[in-house]
């Protein structure tokens, strides 16, 4: 069935070489598995000839371990070195941990440098010694200099394969060291132009290449305002200074201005992406990174330490309500609107701590506008909290036919919102003024956080007006 399949998807694809994005279901994984137990891998190989290395990881991703490493073993070195870069993390630590070190050097030898590393810092210690043995020593040399940088600076983003050209050349050599690269790269945008101490002057771009005669000087089409990075620049300000200019390349040079290495927008677009899936974790209440392959300690230990956070949290709140016990038996129908009150806390909170979080993440808040960002979020609070604190006046006076108690808890809902508010905007402001990532701040701490916070002030409002 599954041969029948994909000669189907094999003929509609002729004209054009991953022209059709196969059907990946149940069915078709099913069928690969019996190919795998009855090992025909001359039918597996067939189906998998013209997928495309990322459909191939999409299907060893949901493969079980041993169906996955057989069909890897299966796919030639080309392929193999494309679709490692294309599995999930817990399914390509786990495939390498069983290949032979041969083969991960050969695998490693076809990648690029930054992709090369990504590899090699994954291997254990011992394994990684033998791969990098096994690579020619100037292949081998360049890893062991990329990996002494820190993973998330630019200089262990970068790659090292990248056209060259002095400043006194011309158009015709900078077209010579494109080619001379394009062996080594897939995608080049643009030549790096040096002066005669080896100092980045600026940059030319492959249009302006072939737009003008090859005898011209480079330093005639020279853009001498390009923007270049620091190697040990964080990755992050990495990623918004190539959002902000809108960049596909970004030379990375080193204290002496001189380039050793260029990031492309392939790279910043994972560490986008890495970047937010981090801060949703964080904000989630989650400690590590957590795979679907994760083992359930695993899961449980990613977890625990927010929802001891969170326990702590609530075993303080009930303590509030221990405090003002005389208070809730005196008015016992405050107890109904226990939950109203923690929960427009909550949410006040987290809305403005995720707002205020993304504007740090993506550069549109910066501290120094501190005082307009609180302004706003106070302000938005208040015209919120009054429209709900006049609904929830008109419920409880209604309801109880007590026109005191509905001022009061009505009074309440709005300090509450409104303090909700402010702890939710102000804390991410101060953790990332220390340098701390304020997407702790969301989740269960600011939840935590608030429904003590909530309570005292609910209660402590009853407790002046009754008592």
């Amino acid at each position: 069935m599954a041969e029948d399949r994909q000669t189907y998807e094999i003929d509609e694809a002729q004209e054009s070489q991953y022209a059709r994005a196969p059907l990946i279901d149940q069915e078709f994984l099913n069928d690969i598995m019996e190919l795998v137990d009855t090992e025909s891998q001359h039918a597996l190989v067939n189906i998998f000839t013209d997928l495309h290395p990322a459909d191939i990881a999409q299907v060893i991703n949901n493969l079980p371990h041993r169906g996955g490493k057989y069909l890897f073993e299966l796919l030639p070195i080309e392929v193999a070195s494309e679709t490692i870069l294309e599995l999930s993390e817990g399914v390509r630590e786990n495939l390498v941990d069983e290949l032979s070190s041969q083969r991960i050097s050969d695998i490693v030898d076809e990648l690029e440098s930054d992709d090369a590393v990504d590899i090699v810092s994954e291997l254990d210690d011992d394994v990684a010694q033998q791969v990098l043995r096994q690579l020619s020593p100037e292949d081998s040399a360049e890893l062991i200099e990329l990996m002494s940088y820190d993973e998330e600076s630019a200089g262990g983003l970068m790659g090292t394969e990248f056209p060259i050209v002095s400043i006194d050349k011309t158009v015709e050599d900078a077209i010579r060291s494109v080619r001379d690269t394009a062996e080594d790269t897939e995608d080049i945008y643009e030549v790096l132009v040096v002066d005669e101490n080896g100092a980045l002057s600026g940059i030319v771009d492959l249009k302006s290449l072939l737009l003008h005669r090859p005898d011209v000087p480079i330093k005639d089409i020279l853009e001498d305002d390009a923007v270049s990075v620091d190697v040990y620049l964080d990755q992050e300000e990495v990623a918004h200074l190539m959002r902000k200019y809108d960049m596909l390349t970004v030379p990375v040079v080193d204290g002496l201005n001189r380039p050793v290495g260029i990031i492309t927008f392939d790279d910043i677009a994972d560490v986008l992406h890495d970047e937010a899936i981090e801060d949703m974790e964080r904000m989630s209440g989650l400690s590590d990174h957590e795979e679907v392959q994760s083992t359930v300690f695993g899961i449980a230990k990613s977890r625990f330490p927010w929802l001891l956070v969170g326990f702590a949290g609530e075993i303080l709140a009930a303590i509030v309500l221990w405090s003002f016990s005389a208070s809730i038996e005196r008015v016992i129908i405050s107890t109904f609107f226990i939950p109203i009150i923690m929960a427009m806390g909550g949410n006040c909170g987290i809305q403005s701590s995720s707002i205020v979080v993304r504007g740090l993440a993506t550069g549109e808040i910066a501290f120094t506008k501190t005082f307009v960002r609180l302004s706003k979020e106070f302000l938005s609070a208040l015209i919120s909290g009054t429209a709900l604190a006049l609904l929830l006046f008109g419920i409880s006076a209604f309801w109880f036919q007590d026109y005191q108690f509905g001022l009061v808890v009505s009074l309440a809902l709005l300090v509450v919102m409104t303090n909700a508010t402010l702890v939710g905007s102000t804390v991410p402001l101060i953790l990332n003024k220390f340098g701390v990532d304020p997407a702790i701040a969301t989740g269960p701490f600011i939840t935590t956080t608030n429904d003590a916070l909530g309570l005292f002030i609910y209660l402590a409002f009853l407790t002046l007006i009754y008592l």
